[in-house]
């Protein structure tokens, strides 16, 4: 496989550093990969992994060098930075934007997300997306999202009913059209949201995993049209059940009036 990447050697191997996917793979067998963040992280000494050696049968440990030494250039051309301003950095200086996460962390900025032009506060050590301008509902749980929890996204895709606030509860068995007055949105997972809160929450370092994660403090939902939910099936289904129903029901008033009226 052919590749302009950095090389970087241990021992008998070689292994190709690719910064911007972040895993680096056996120059001489591709499907090695290793993804940087399943390894331990040593901070400004790098990283280090278990390494298969298939030759011999044998486990051998290799210590990663920081990424903005064995290639500052791939990280000044991905974090947008030049190479003067990277220089003397460690990895997460570069990978993390210091001054979100000092609003973060020292000034308590609580990331926000807009849902259909409402901004909601992401606090994760409370478990709680929270309105900013509406007193009257404490919002949505986390924990209340895991239901609509998508694996392939890492995403929460759920109806919401922009008047209240909170999601909104469908009536799945009997739905015939599309809601009227709901949205469908998609918001990215609690940890992506607000991965400081986060880590509070379960007693982790506060900037554990923010290299990986990323740290933002203003997100955007994305409203999904109802007809890209994958609602449709569902619906022609509840209208074709109607008719029988109507027809069960029918029949069994029916029944009633030929018995009489109970004594």
């Amino acid at each position: 496989m052919e590749t302009n990447l950095p090389i970087f050697k241990w021992e008998n191997f070689e292994f190709i550093i690719d910064v911007q996917n972040n895993n680096v793979w056996e120059k001489s067998d591709p499907k090695n990969i290793y993804l940087l963040w399943q390894m331990d992280d040593l901070g400004k000494d790098g990283y280090t992994f278990e390494h298969y050696d298939e030759s011999t049968g044998r486990s051998v440990k290799v210590n990663l060098p920081p990424l903005i030494t064995l290639d500052p250039s791939g990280m000044a051309l991905k974090y947008n930075k030049s190479l003067e301003e990277i220089k003397g950095s460690s990895d997460f200086e570069v990978m993390v934007d210091q001054g979100l996460l000092k609003n973060r962390i020292s000034s308590g900025q609580l990331p926000t997300i807009t849902i259909a032009d409402s901004i909601f506060y992401a606090d994760a050590r409370i478990d709680l997306l929270r309105p900013k301008d509406d007193f009257s509902t404490m919002g949505i749980r986390f924990d209340d999202l895991d239901d609509y929890y998508v694996v392939e996204t890492n995403t929460y895709a759920f109806p919401y009913n922009p008047r209240t606030h909170e999601i909104a509860k469908l009536d799945y068995e009997n739905i015939t059209e599309y809601p009227k007055d709901l949205l469908f949105v998609e918001i990215p997972d609690v940890k992506v949201l607000d991965p400081v809160g986060w880590n509070r929450r379960n007693g982790w370092p506060e900037t554990d995993d923010l290299k990986w994660v990323g740290l933002t403090l203003e997100f955007d939902a994305k409203i999904i049209p109802w007809k890209q939910t994958g609602i449709d099936d569902l619906i022609n289904e509840n209208r074709l059940k109607k008719p029988i129903q109507k027809a069960v029901k029918a029949q069994e008033n029916s029944f009633k009036n030929k018995r009489g009226p109970k004594l």
